[in-house]
């Protein structure tokens, strides 16, 4: 509360009016808000609307923890009945964010301000960086999926197995022909040295 009255005798001061007095309930308190969003981005705009059913022939527009700052616009009538004033702040960056409040007052008696609107914080977004693929990393979307080898490894598994067996057959066929071979001729040559046995 102390602060607050501080701030607010600094920006009388610093409009050239008295010492600003808050007027109590008679004077009601008027609503802040962002139109779009109190999170901004670096660099951009917002606006923020002070608006009130109370017929306030203007409005003020301060930010907490720096008494210099004020704002001072009149205000307009709308279609809604109320009364209100657009505050453009901008461009955005860490030094002009912060908690603002808006005020309304009669120019018959500037010194007398309503009660504080409720405070809007206004801060700017943390900007997040879009990964980046590493050198390394393909992007899944562009790149071919590695194709899976399996089924042919296990083809040519399977034909190598199948002519190593045939090798086997046709090597078994062949020494067994040439044991049939060298058994038949044994025994011719037995049956060639009986006969010549017998005819002696």
């Amino acid at each position: 509360m102390i602060f607050t009255a501080i701030a607010m005798l600094c920006l009388g001061l610093t409009l050239g009016f008295r010492s600003p007095v808050l007027a109590g309930h008679t004077y009601s308190k008027p609503k802040l808000s962002a139109l779009d969003s109190h999170v901004v981005n670096a660099g951009g705009n917002v606006t923020l609307q002070c608006i009130s059913w109370q017929r306030y022939d203007g409005f003020i527009l301060i930010k907490e923890g720096e008494p210099k700052f004020s704002r001072t616009l009149d205000s307009q009538y709308i279609f809604t009945g109320h009364l209100q004033a657009m505050f453009s702040l901008g461009p955005m960056t860490s030094r002009n964010t912060g908690i603002f409040r808006c005020y309304g007052f009669y120019k018959r008696d500037p010194q007398k301000w309503s009660m504080p609107s409720d405070p809007l914080e206004v801060h700017i977004s943390e900007a997040v960086e879009p990964l980046r693929l590493s050198p390394n990393i393909s992007d899944p979307k562009t790149v071919s999926q590695p194709q899976d080898y399996t089924k042919e490894n296990l083809i040519r598994i399977g034909v190598s197995v199948l002519v190593l067996v045939l090798l086997g057959i046709l090597l078994y066929e062949d020494q067994h022909s040439q044991r049939r071979i060298q058994s038949t001729a044994s025994r011719e040559n037995s049956a060639s040295v009986k006969v010549a046995e017998t005819s002696e």
